[in-house]
């Protein structure tokens, strides 16, 4: 079986205009993705737990860019379109069920850097709304690293829910936005992603 790989040329980040994308967390991966996407012209909104150790550098990112906010990770979910779970996978369940899953409504989309949580059951998500996952091949400082140098890091990329039919493309739009089709995104399955 073919492997589908994807480049920039493949994608459209403009399918993320309009629309604003929530990351939850802002640890190893989720500095990365909210900056990069950020600076690629994508409204970020950072969910957080107020004074928390990243709640600081995360205002000093958002205090020279215009498209960049900090919120409580409640004020995040219910204002992202695309949310994006960037906490560890053993709090992720906790964080989602409690603080999350309130504000996902009918066509937003929540996405994963990692499949265990939707592939073990942990999370989930409502028929109506859309699942995908975007995991980098390699650590947040590498990520952010390489995408400010131009390049970036592979991504694996997949929809798992569409109910709107836009899954993937928001897929392909949010691994641009982090750098990660610069260097090739490859097709993959939740299943695939946790066991390999």
């Amino acid at each position: 079986m073919a492997i589908k790989k994807y480049y920039d040329s493949d994608c459209n980040l403009g399918v993320l205009d309009g629309k604003t994308v929530a990351v939850i967390g802002f640890g190893s991966q989720g500095h990365a993705h909210s900056e990069n996407l950020a600076e690629s012209g994508v409204n970020v909104v950072v969910g957080l737990r107020k004074g928390s150790a990243h709640w600081e550098k995360a205002s000093e990112f958002a205090a020279t860019h215009d498209n960049f906010k900090v919120m409580e990770v409640e004020e995040a979910a219910k204002a992202g379109d695309v949310v994006m779970m960037l906490v560890p996978d053993e709090l992720c369940a906790d964080i989602y069920n409690t603080q999350v899953a309130p504000y996902m409504t009918e066509g937003k989309a929540l996405a994963f850097a990692h499949g265990f949580n939707i592939h073990f059951g942990q999370i989930v998500p409502p028929a109506d709304v859309d699942v995908f996952m975007v995991a980098p091949k390699g650590p947040g400082h590498l990520v952010r690293r390489t995408y400010t140098e131009g390049s970036g890091v592979p991504v694996l990329v997949t929809a798992y829910q569409n109910p709107t039919g836009k899954a993937h493309d928001l897929a392909l739009a949010y691994a641009k936005g982090i750098g990660g089709t610069r260097a090739g995104a490859l097709e993959t399955t939740f299943r695939e992603e946790t066991e390999t």
